[in-house]
């Protein structure tokens, strides 16, 4: 193998450019090129690339994002068309145009739905190994993900910041995080934060208990109540808060807006002054900790070692703190907390935090 590619595809995560920097060198020391596909599935149907070495990646794992840049609407076998308004499968072409300037093999960074397009490009012929990233920590390939820790970091930060407000003016601050349908970060952060309550997708809440919890922190002589909650987080009976859909995406829907809603539920139910906030992107950008540079350049060595000994075809991940791969799943299935099990659910039951459940008592 004489030349590989490396793309970063899906939302944006804090220790991309430590894994990107981890392929190339390694690549490099064996003899190997790399490129640099651009923007993620647009620069692979495109045929958009960089060269990459390492007076290029030098000092890339110090920042956040991705030098490569990266996209989260575009999927290669459901391309969308603008002129026909269609979609169209584009993995061969994209594959062909690799072939045309000598690459072998792919080093695919992302998340699940990434990743699953990994899949189906090493199904059609080039070899590929992934790397699982989210914040949302959700992917069973890898425990933690690359861009959870930076995240959890940067979600703690804001809402400490938010607690001082809380405490001035004696209100209910209701912090909304990212997650889909996991509750990983919405947990980590909300316990690290010292969030009252913590309500996630894994388990509807029920606004009755949530607003009891409220008036019973308040009625103790606290000034304030902090309510972490995951943007797909919905009530018992309830539907999803859907901000938007994107139609030229492969996943259409949008979370948002059920901390607003919620909100003015509290204020209403509980006559305390109640205040929202998205915390959306803030959550993604900033520089790495450096748990997340060290798990890219680990990832990003592993992945690379696979594909250039002849052994695509896997996910390579952390469990237990070693380095371990997995197949590429034939289905999406993301990885759920179990909230009556887990340890640090637990652990936050124990200390007094709430779920938004009725029977906690």
């Amino acid at each position: 193998m004489e030349k590989i590619a490396i793309m970063t595809a899906g939302g944006d995560c804090a220790g991309l450019n430590s894994a990107i920097k981890s392929v190339v060198m390694t690549a490099n020391t064996k003899g190997i090129s790399v490129v640099g596909i651009m923007d993620g599935y647009i620069g692979f149907v495109e045929g958009n690339y960089l060269f990459l070495d390492s007076k290029v990646v030098r000092s890339i794992e110090t920042k956040g994002g991705t030098m490569l840049g990266s996209s989260n609407k575009e999927c290669p076998f459901h391309y969308y068309n603008k002129q026909t308004d269609k979609f169209e499968d584009r993995v061969d072409e994209g594959i062909e145009k690799l072939r045309q300037i000598g690459v072998e093999g792919m080093v695919i960074i992302g998340g699940d739905g990434t990743l699953d397009s990994a899949r189906v490009i090493y199904e059609h012929g080039m070899p590929c190994v992934g790397i699982p990233k989210t914040i949302d920590n959700d992917m069973s390939a890898s425990e933690p993900t690359i861009g959870f820790q930076t995240a959890i970091d940067a979600a703690v930060d804001a809402i400490r910041k938010l607690i001082t407000t809380a405490y001035s003016h004696r209100r209910v601050m209701v912090v909304e995080l990212m997650g889909r349908t996991s509750g990983y970060l919405t947990l980590y952060a909300g316990f690290a934060s010292g969030a009252d309550i913590i309500l996630l997708p894994e388990q509807d809440y029920s606004l009755k208990a949530v607003c009891k919890k409220v008036t019973e922190i308040m009625n103790s002589g606290k000034r304030y109540v902090i309510i972490a909650i995951s943007e797909a987080a919905k009530e018992k009976g309830g539907e999803e808060t859907i901000a938007k859909i994107v139609k030229d995406s492969f996943e259409q829907k949008r979370y948002g807006g059920v901390s607003q809603i919620l909100a003015a539920q509290i204020e209403q139910m509980t006559g305390y002054e109640t205040r929202a906030t998205i915390l959306g992107h803030i959550q993604r950008g900033g520089e790495p900790t450096t748990s997340d540079i060290i798990l890219g350049a680990r990832l990003g060595n592993a992945a690379c070692e696979l594909l250039i000994n002849d052994k695509p075809g896997y996910i390579v991940g952390i469990k237990g703190g070693e380095v371990v791969k997995m197949e590429f799943p034939k289905e999406r299935v993301p990885r759920l907390l179990d909230i009556k099990n887990d340890d640090l659910c637990r652990t936050a039951r124990d200390m007094g935090v709430s779920f938004g459940q009725e029977d906690e008592e």
